[in-house]
């Protein structure tokens, strides 16, 4: 089986581009953006099993170019542009042209050349403020879109509804909590850095973290599950529903100061304190406290369940990063 994962070179993509090579696939990663030399590494040994292609998911001639000869391929579309505030007010037109323009030129060079199925990789924040108001929120909960980002998977995911029942093609889509783990960098199309991130840089710079003194409430989702829960639904003979969450629908229990002990006991230098009353934390927070996502629907139609809940996820992270620490640091550091 090929699959063809737009967006491969970024934070899910890459995560899902090597889950998929292990499992023996061929892979056609298409991204608009360089590898950075650790990803280079990682993919050099599964040779002609991997095709990288660079250029404009916006570009029919370039999706025309993916998609010639891969008849029946399977497709996960994670192309996007993750945009932070400033980035929303300043070309909101270029984050919807590429997260719903984007996503239809896909889905029509799908349907053009016989694919297989097509896995939309969309986002919990579609639910907006349901996430910070109820316990839980499952997959018929109202959504409350806010952010340009937000509205822009919501408006991606109804199109994908839309046109599968349009065109008779096979879609399904999945809705990722927070996603944390290998691979996640500024691409240049993702402003959002998660907190595990923040403090891996420090971490490997010897510094100290300045954290707040309120610890985050959610079901993080380490980004091996993550690729696991998308393939699932990729390789599914049938899939009963459009929508999926995907998570680890558990609330980790002090995330922040457990990961700061994990990388104070892996990274020589690196402290960690909550901050005074008189001083700045240096780590941004992701948000605020959210409820949990249910994953009940993914678990009884495609047997998916998390594997990496904290401290393995965290026993894991630690050690891809002491492989892969030149990710993180910049050439003459």
């Amino acid at each position: 089986m090929t699959t063809v994962v737009t967006g491969g070179a970024g934070f899910v993509g890459m995560n899902l581009v090597v889950a998929l090579l292990q499992r023996g696939e061929d892979v056609v990663l298409c991204d608009g953006g360089a590898l950075p030399p650790a990803a280079e590494r990682a993919l050099k040994p599964y040779g002609k099993a991997l095709s990288v292609l660079r250029g404009n998911i916006l570009d029919p001639e370039f999706l025309r170019g993916v998609f010639s000869g891969r008849r029946n391929a399977n497709v996960a579309h994670c192309a996007a542009i993750t945009s932070s505030p400033q980035r929303e007010a300043r070309e909101p037109a270029a984050i919807l042209d590429v997260n719903i323009n984007g996503t239809i030129g896909v889905l029509e060079a799908a349907r053009q050349h016989g694919a297989r199925r097509v896995v939309y990789v969309g986002s919990s924040s579609l639910y907006g403020e349901a996430l910070f108001r109820q316990k839980s929120v499952h997959e018929e909960s109202p959504v409350f879109p806010e952010t340009v980002y937000a509205i822009s998977k919501h408006a991606a995911e109804r199109m994908c509804g839309r046109l599968r029942e349009l065109w008779q093609i096979d879609v399904a889509c999945v809705r990722l909590g927070t996603v944390i783990g290998p691979w996640e960098r500024n691409t240049g199309a993702r402003d959002r850095y998660g907190t595990h991130s923040q403090l891996v840089d420090l971490a490997v710079r010897g510094e100290t973290a300045i954290l707040t003194p309120h610890e985050i409430r959610r079901d993080w989702l380490y980004a091996r599950d993550a690729a696991t829960g998308i393939m699932a639904l990729l390789e599914a003979n049938s899939p009963r529903h459009l929508t999926y969450n995907l998570s680890s629908g558990v609330e980790w229990e002090t995330p922040v100061l457990k990961w700061c002990a994990a990388l104070e006991a892996a990274f020589a230098g690196f402290q960690y304190h909550v901050a005074a009353a008189n001083e700045t934390p240096n780590v941004s927070y992701t948000d605020q406290d959210r409820c949990l996502m249910d994953t009940g629907r993914i678990a009884q139609d495609l047997g998916y369940a998390p594997q990496y809940l904290r401290d393995a996820a965290y026993a894991d992270f630690i050690e891809w990063i002491g492989r892969n620490r030149d990710f993180y640091t910049k050439p003459g550091n």
